[in-house]
């Protein structure tokens, strides 16, 4: 994980308890995009921050967690040029995921996601209950281990 040397202080997260924006600017100088949904699911949603140009970004650690975690609801946030994004869109077809495009640095202007490939784990009412980096599903699946079927969070050592 050659990306993680460079990084200095502690392994940022989105911090625990604070509700996901139910809006946000995606781009720079666009609209910001409705996000509302992500505080209305049944089980729980996540979050994935990626970029088509971001040698640790993984596609196969999402696809895989979403695989293992189907019923949660998803969204890629996915920084890249037309002809990836359309390629991303494709790849992620046979899965229930929403893909929006966005520009990292905009992303990070607007919340505390400062790092990439990040991933963000919400409960059923858009509350962060785990974050932080991923290019594994098993570090996937280790930041999603507070939420329980039932969309909300699970007591440590329940």
């Amino acid at each position: 994980m050659e990306y993680r040397k460079f990084m200095r202080g502690s392994v940022p997260v989105y911090p625990k308890g604070t509700a996901f924006p139910e809006r946000l600017a995606l781009m720079g100088g666009e609209e910001e995009t409705d996000l509302s949904w992500l505080r209305h699911t049944k089980s729980g949603a996540v979050v994935f921050v990626m970029s088509a140009g971001c040698e640790a970004c993984d596609l196969d650690a999402a696809v895989g967690f979403m695989e293992e975690r189907p019923e949660l609801a998803y969204l890629l946030l996915a920084e890249a040029n037309d002809a990836d994004f359309e390629l991303l869109v494709q790849e992620l077809a046979p899965f229930s995921v929403r893909v929006e495009r966005c520009e990292i640095s905009a992303v990070a202007d607007r919340t505390p996601i400062k790092v990439i490939p990040f991933m963000i784990v919400l409960d059923s009412e858009g509350v962060a209950v785990g974050s932080g980096l991923f290019n594994t599903t098993w570090d996937a699946s280790a930041h999603a281990r507070t939420l329980g079927a039932n969309g909300k969070a699970v007591e440590a050592g329940a």
